[in-house]
């Protein structure tokens, strides 16, 4: 990946223009996001996990019967159905515009898995998890865990 700098975000670019001295990204924030929208994405940094027949799963991802189907056809290999539901397509959710946002999609994803990892082992100290991101469709961040080694 290409170094990325949030600067050279031609939104935020041109917004910082119009102020001496320039403001900081919080600015923007303060102007730009809603509420409801930094709720979801904070969501999206720390989703609610579940534990379902020793596979930790994205709370959203979750329904008895999606889960059920995987097992099955996974025969029970708990890291293989993780990575399955535990999965998320940035282009789903963002269209980047050009050059520079598409690069600002891939340090997002890097930032999410870092984050999803983080928080994962935070929920479940006797796993260890591997967050990492994939170009399957696009920045992809894939999930999954195993069982930390007892002493």
């Amino acid at each position: 990946m290409t170094e990325f700098d949030s600067h050279d975000l031609p939104a935020f670019r041109v917004w910082r223009e119009e102020f001496q001295p320039p403001p900081d990204g919080n600015a923007y924030l303060a102007e730009h996001l809603s509420v409801t929208a930094a709720t979801l994405f904070a969501e999206l940094m720390s989703p609610d996990l579940v534990l379902v027949q020793g596979c930790v799963i994205l709370g959203a991802r979750y329904t008895p019967d999606n889960f059920e189907q995987w097992w099955s056809s996974e025969e029970g290999n708990v890291a293989s159905i993780e990575r399955a539901l535990n999965h998320l397509h940035l282009w789903d959710i963002f269209e980047p515009a050009g050059a520079v946002e598409e690069r600002a999609v891939e340090a997002l994803a890097v930032r999410i898995a870092r984050s999803w990892k983080l928080h994962a082992e935070r929920q479940f100290p006797d796993r260890k998890f591997v967050a990492e991101v994939t170009d399957e469709y696009g920045p992809t961040v894939v999930m999954s865990s195993q069982p930390r080694a007892q002493p």
